[in-house]
């Protein structure tokens, strides 16, 4: 699409937009009035506030209802999710993820800024090619310092 275009359709836009707002302005705002209930003279009128109070509770207990359900079906799709044959696969591959762990944990009581340097080597001398980044924002702190 041309920037003319768009640019078209967007001042289009814009002047729609005025328009329903200047005839909203013309038309004025209306206060919405508030419900008065029932009147003390009215007959029933605790019969009528007992149905109204009824129909509340009825919303109310309907919403948690759906609410559970909803928590119900999340749970049912997680149990599915998750098969019998994925746990016990599971739990082989944290008792064989437990044995690099504890070498990293041998390996960590050592000096950090050497360990950081060995994988640093290794990482090195397993590539093929390397790049360097520098950061645009402080060309001057990844240059060298001399």
């Amino acid at each position: 699409m041309t920037c003319h275009k768009r640019y078209k359709i967007q001042k289009k836009v814009r002047e729609h937009h005025r328009k329903l707002r200047k005839e909203a302005k013309k038309r004025g705002h209306k206060k919405p009035r508030k419900d008065p209930g029932v009147p003390n003279s009215a007959p029933f009128k605790e019969a009528l506030l007992r149905e109204a109070e009824l129909r509340k509770q009825q919303l109310e207990e309907l919403k948690q209802q759906q609410k559970l359900d909803r928590q119900k079906e999340q749970e049912r799709k997680r149990k599915l999710e998750v098969s019998p044959g994925d746990e016990q696969s599971n739990v082989e591959t944290r008792e064989e993820s437990d044995e690099p762990k504890r070498k990293k944990a041998k390996a960590g009581k050592q000096n950090p800024k050497k360990l950081h340097c060995q994988e640093l080597k290794k990482v090195i001398e397993a590539s093929d090619i390397v790049l360097e980044v520098l950061d645009a924002r402080d060309p001057l702190g990844c240059r060298c310092p001399q």
